[in-house]
């Protein structure tokens, strides 16, 4: 008797906004960036987002970033961005962002800009997509 190798969860699951330029650009940069199925990306924009079990509201996602662990954990925030740059081998941030002393500062500012990331998005999103997908060739 054959068995199907079950897959193993990627290490972190990211929920983004994939109307926003900038962060399009972030993800392809992390996808680039991490070991492969060590990152997902789960665009909450889709249609179906709501009901595919993924037990964060659209709207929760589109407030902040979410990400979950392959063992379940929720993360907001900038958890889930030290987290990712942790498995996308940027080690520096990926430490900078994760230290508790810098907490008060980062998480309103990163609260601060995803409140306003689509005007700051349009602005210069697009140019930040372009040079990121001619950087990552």
């Amino acid at each position: 008797m054959q068995t199907t190798p079950v897959k193993a969860a990627p290490e972190l699951t990211l929920f983004y906004d994939g109307q926003c330029p900038l962060c399009v650009a972030e993800v392809e940069f992390l996808q680039n960036r991490a070991a492969q199925d060590q990152l997902a990306f789960v665009d909450v924009t889709q249609a179906g987002f709501e009901s595919a079990g993924h037990h964060i509201s659209c709207e929760a996602a589109m407030a902040q970033i979410h990400g979950r662990t392959a063992d379940g954990q929720l993360l907001i925030g900038v958890p889930v961005f030290a987290n990712a740059y942790r498995l996308a081998n940027l080690p520096v941030l990926a430490w900078l962002l994760s230290r508790r002393w810098l907490m008060p500062v980062l998480q309103p500012t990163y609260v601060l800009f995803a409140k306003h990331r689509q005007a700051i998005s349009k602005r210069i999103g697009p140019s930040v997509l372009k040079f990121s997908k001619r950087f990552l060739r």
